[in-house]
């Protein structure tokens, strides 16, 4: 009874800040893509009631969102109306995609990890984000929940769970595309670290001189099969349309284009105003950005330095925008604390779960450069690292209650301190920003990024 009643407290507490940010701060439209969202929901709706079939989104956004949408808009709503229906919608949807985090969390970890996972999202970015007409909280949900389902194909055995985990990774991925087109490095990074899974059995046992494993690697491949088919296959209509009217199947203005000029300016004069949005652009080939014509251009320097000011714009936006970020910068400082002092543990652990460590180390290293390296263009690292926010707050919290982590002691000033401490810090610094700092913040900062 006490936990539903605290639960029940925190979702009031959650909606009437996140309805107040968005009456307050977030009261343009035409603001942070949210003109677009509305207007591909407004083509979907008329698709629906016999109007010719457009090109949703431009092959810039994806048409998931849009389509949610569309089943609030009525003809005679004012676009200001279907504004203020959308954002109000989408502060409810935002508490039904923490609810769903949450449940699939405490899968995995205990009450008061699962717990304190869940506030520093709802309220360390989740909340400033809510009551706008975006995608991204969409997004975020369906990234994180396609993260787990990756880890879980990588981390299965048995033939049923390995092919139930394939299906289920595949599909939320290509939804995942579907809402924002930025999935494919995990998929890249988890075929990857799987193919190597199914390879190494192979390599070690011909080493020896013994038998191959024949059926866990035939079991693997396919797995992985089965994974890429479920992935494509979902993706297939949208696919295929790309290529009739694109030609390239994963057409992207952002991924095709823009990421290989210097700055959006460039992209706006450019590929923008040459019609990109319903069709190859209509300019000479050699105006028209690659990444082989951005290596030839730009030395190692160049891009260090992009990527560099990137990175040093994740912290400095993270801290200044949204709230987040102290409490991730916990959690990391005490993870390094914490393998530091049970390296010798974790390092086993590491080996026996070696195909999941080279997965997260190629997400890692995927993910940090791209993001950074986006930025000239997005303005903002902001919107595309929040999506990254969840899984890191994940791996961690789950490693910090995995033996030796769990069961340490260190002492701190003469105090003995343990993970269950370090949580209860973390939910105890929440509860106090809730009631001294957050709703200042709300009421301050646009959050639309």
């Amino acid at each position: 009874m006490a936990a539903t009643l605290l639960f029940a407290a925190l979702a009031a507490f959650y909606y009437v800040g996140a309805t107040e940010h968005a009456r307050v701060i977030n009261v343009s439209r035409v603001r942070a893509d949210q003109s677009g969202y509305l207007w591909d929901a407004v083509g979907v709706y008329g698709g629906r009631h016999g109007a010719p079939a457009g090109l949703i989104g431009e092959r810039n956004r994806m048409p998931v969102y849009p389509w949610l949408l569309s089943w609030l808009y009525d003809p005679a709503m004012t676009p200001d109306q279907f504004f203020l229906v959308a954002k109000a919608w989408n502060i409810r949807l935002s508490l039904v995609l923490l609810v769903a985090m949450w449940f699939m969390v405490r899968r995995y970890l205990p009450s008061l990890a699962s717990f304190g996972f869940i506030l520093v999202v709802g309220f360390g970015y989740f909340i400033f984000k809510a009551g706008y007409a975006q995608v991204e909280l969409l997004y975020y949900t369906l990234f994180f929940l396609t993260f787990l389902a990756c880890c879980r194909l990588i981390e299965s055995r048995g033939p049923t769970e390995t092919m139930v985990a394939a299906i289920v990774a595949g599909t939320l991925a290509a939804l995942t595309h579907l809402t924002k087109a930025a999935v494919l490095p995990l998929v890249g990074c988890v075929l990857t670290a799987y193919g190597g899974q199914a390879i190494a059995p192979l390599i070690r046992r011909a080493r020896a001189g013994s038998a191959a494993p024949v059926r866990a690697v035939v079991l693997r491949v396919c797995a992985g099969a089965l994974f890429v088919v479920c992935f494509l296959g979902v993706l297939s209509p949208y696919l295929v349309n790309s290529k009739r009217v694109f030609g390239q199947y994963f057409y992207n203005v952002n991924t095709t284009f823009y990421v290989w000029y210097d700055d959006w300016p460039s992209a706006a004069s450019g590929t923008y105003q040459h019609g990109d949005g319903v069709g190859w652009p209509q300019m000479p080939a050699s105006e028209i950005p690659t990444m082989r014509s951005y290596l030839r251009q730009h030395s190692a320097r160049d891009i260090a330095v992009r990527i560099g000011d990137g990175i040093r714009e994740m912290a400095t936006v993270s801290y200044t925008r949204l709230w987040y970020f102290k409490w991730v910068t916990m959690y990391l400082l005490f993870g390094v604390v914490a393998v530091a002092t049970t390296w010798t543990d974790v390092a086993g652990i590491i080996r026996r779960h070696a195909a999941l460590a080279v997965f997260l180390l190629l997400y890692a290293a995927a993910y940090v450069p791209a993001v950074a390296f986006y930025k000239p263009i997005s303005g903002t690292t902001l919107r595309m690292l929040l999506g990254h926010v969840a899984p890191v707050l994940f791996v961690l919290s789950y490693l910090f209650w995995r033996t030796p982590i769990r069961e340490r002691i260190w002492t701190v000033a003469g105090v003995q301190v343990t993970v269950v401490h370090f949580q209860l810090l973390t939910v105890a610094t929440v509860a106090f920003d809730m009631a001294f700092t957050l709703w200042p913040r709300l009421l301050a900062d646009f959050a639309g990024y």
